[in-house]
């Protein structure tokens, strides 16, 4: 359930959290019982490259404020995000930089809590 929020503001250049993962600088303010993350990828930066998987299995929903990424879905669908573009990546995706500067998008909320929250189809588990 939802916490109740009387209305707040806060600035990612103040995060309460600063992480670097993967070469990756996230910083993340809590509102409420939503995260959200303004990560910057450096320019070359590739989630299998740099992430030590595969496919990233988190589901994002978020803006692109600089720079332009590609994703490639496990149907092989292929998405492009350049400044400007608001998105939804279910889980199970392989995501690189595009051109010579870094790319930097803001997500909400992120993972699993994201696909419950943003109603984004999940693939079923493999069997062990």
């Amino acid at each position: 359930m939802a916490s109740p929020n009387r209305g707040t503001s806060k600035s990612l250049d103040k995060p309460d959290e600063h992480i670097t993962k993967g070469g990756v600088e996230i910083d993340v303010v809590h509102l409420g019982d939503l995260k959200f993350r303004r990560a910057t990828y450096p320019k070359g930066w590739r989630f299998s490259t740099h992430m030590g998987a595969d496919r990233c299995h988190d589901t994002h929903v978020g803006y692109t404020v600089s720079g332009q990424m590609s994703v490639e879905l496990e149907d092989g669908t292929r998405l492009e995000f350049r400044p400007g573009s608001a998105f939804i990546v279910p889980a199970g995706h392989e995501a690189w930089v595009v051109g010579e500067e870094p790319c930097t998008i803001v997500q909400i909320d992120g993972g699993e809590s994201a696909a419950r929250r943003f109603n984004v189809e999940q693939r079923a588990a493999s069997a062990a």
